[in-house]
């Protein structure tokens, strides 16, 4: 690993937003293609070479901040990559997305054994070129994705943020190597224009939310220059090192900062001299340090192109008037195509979310004679029986629900769906869990450490057999969380004991 130097200051960039986006593409004229890889599963509107590239850039990106970290590269199960699908434009997801915000570039959800990405068709750029608006979208989500399997504890929402921005910007060359950490230009309107965020505001997550103004201000780009500093500009070495390491022991926010940094006040000076630096340090990590990875591209079978649009909308959450028609459609394509077990797994899952158990039970029995390993065929299943048994009350599904539980988890023994799902129906069932129950859910959180749901499950549990310490220590990513504040004041409600119901997800949003 070396450190380069880049010809570029924020004084040169222009503003970008970074907020994301997709549509739902007509399968009528595309050109789908699927590409797998160990850790990434794209489907991509767009030719065999262009899929690659773009496949190939996230390994390497997920490669590079492994050897940076000094992490071992453990193995994903495949139900457990994180599933991309690039589109034509980003017009044609507004609808999907529902919000109406016509910047949006890019879209990400994170959940365990169903994480997803939306973002805009790869615009065949070469690998030299820095990173478009949509690829920077998923870099910096799949940073925050990161950043849990390397800081246990409760991250200060600024440095979560610095964190996602500082390696969003990655660049990818030619020679297999990858830059990390470049100037970034897209927050360099932001930082000299838009309203300022005081460092001591900046460096406490209490105060920027209790005193932070309603309009835009500069927090994400102060947020990147003070990381980028500390990271690269050489004059406070240790200080970021020793600053993390006093808020693992439990120093506040506040008292952490002025151990570490000393005078806030020298330091915020040194940051305004460094936002005005014509030449910036990057990380550049040999090819030498990038793991490659082999990456199967095939084109999509005619029925899979036509079901894929369904298990779009399925992946990316509907509600209740909306899983009606998604429901409507992926029976009319299913018809069509009786013995594909992609096409009766979407359908499973769209029987699902409309509320209509026993046509899913159906549909994912139809996948599942055609391929008895299906595992989201199974999976599906065992959200179905998970449902019937819940609305059960003489108790008498609960067997049944395990049995689906153990044959997805046969399956794929790692897939932290089952895992967590085996806990659950002894929750559900008002039982107390047998302690491989526990070991399962605590695995499918360690396989999976960005999913709430599992967090919070893990930490009720902890909380009810009275260690509350162990529950402060899981709960503690979502003390700060970056986008949800309403999760951080739950999570230290169940801290202070508030008598809320057990934090389990409903079955319907794990499907989803």
């Amino acid at each position: 690993m070396g450190t380069s130097g880049l010809t570029l200051g924020l004084r040169s960039g222009l503003m970008a937003v970074l907020t994301a986006t997709v549509a739902l593409p007509s399968a009528a004229l595309a050109e789908w293609h699927e590409a797998s890889s160990p850790n990434f599963l794209v489907y991509a509107d767009q030719g065999e070479k262009q899929v690659h590239a773009f496949t190939d850039m996230l390994e390497r990106y997920r490669s590079a901040m492994l050897a940076l970290y000094k992490i071992p590269d453990e193995p994903t199960s495949p139900s457990n990559r994180l599933t991309v699908f690039v589109v034509r434009d980003a017009a044609q997801v507004r609808k999907l997305l529902g919000t109406g915000n016509r910047y949006i570039q890019g879209f990400y959800q994170s959940r365990a054994g169903g994480s997803v990405a939306f973002v805009p068709r790869v615009d065949g750029s070469t690998q030299s070129d820095r990173v478009s608006q949509g690829e920077q979208v998923l870099l910096h989500e799949y940073a925050h994705h990161f950043m849990y399997s390397v800081f246990s504890g409760s991250a200060p929402l600024w440095f979560t943020e610095g964190f996602a921005e500082f390696y969003s910007t990655a660049k990818f060359e030619k020679d297999g190597s990858v830059g990390l950490g470049l100037p970034a230009t897209h927050r360099a309107a932001e930082l000299f224009y838009a309203q300022d965020v005081p460092l001591e505001m900046l460096l406490s997550t209490r105060k920027y939310r209790d005193n932070a103004s309603k309009r835009y201000d500069a927090f994400y780009g102060r947020s990147w220059l003070l990381f980028h500093y500390l990271m690269l500009s050489g004059k406070r070495p240790g200080q970021l090192n020793d600053y993390l390491g006093r808020l693992n022991n439990g120093e506040g926010e506040d008292a952490a900062a002025a151990s570490a940094f000393g005078d806030l006040a020298g330091l915020n000076k040194e940051l305004e001299r460094y936002m005005m630096s014509r030449r910036m340090s990057y990380l550049n990590l040999g090819a030498n340090r990038i793991k490659t990875t082999e990456i199967g591209v095939r084109p999509l079978r005619a029925a899979e192109a036509a079901m894929l649009p369904v298990m779009m909308r399925s992946k990316r959450g509907v509600d209740e008037d909306q899983a009606v028609v998604v429901a409507e459609t992926a029976r009319e394509i299913a018809a069509k195509y009786p013995d594909d077990p992609f096409v009766q797994t979407a359908l499973a899952e769209a029987e699902f979310d409309a509320g209509n158990d026993a046509a899913a039970l159906a549909a994912a029995d139809r996948a599942l004679a055609r391929d008895p390993r299906a595992i989201n065929a199974l999976i599906q299943k065992m959200y179905v029986l998970f449902r019937q048994a819940e609305d059960d009350s003489s108790d008498s599904l609960w067997p049944k629900v395990r049995a689906a539980v153990g044959a997805a988890n046969k399956v794929e023994n790692d897939n932290p769906i089952p895992l967590s799902f085996y806990y659950r129906t002894y929750a559900a069932e008002n039982k107390q869990p047998p302690e491989i129950a526990v070991q399962g859910l605590q695995k499918a959180l360690m396989l999976a450490p960005y999913d709430t749901g599992l967090r919070m499950t893990l930490a009720h549990y902890h909380i009810r057999m009275g260690d509350k310490e162990m529950a402060r220590k899981i709960l503690g990513p979502l003390l700060n969380h970056p986008h949800d504040t309403g999760l951080a004041d739950f999570a230290r409600k169940m801290l202070e004991g508030d008598p809320s119901p057990a934090p389990l997800e409903d079955a319907t949003d794990a499907a989803n």
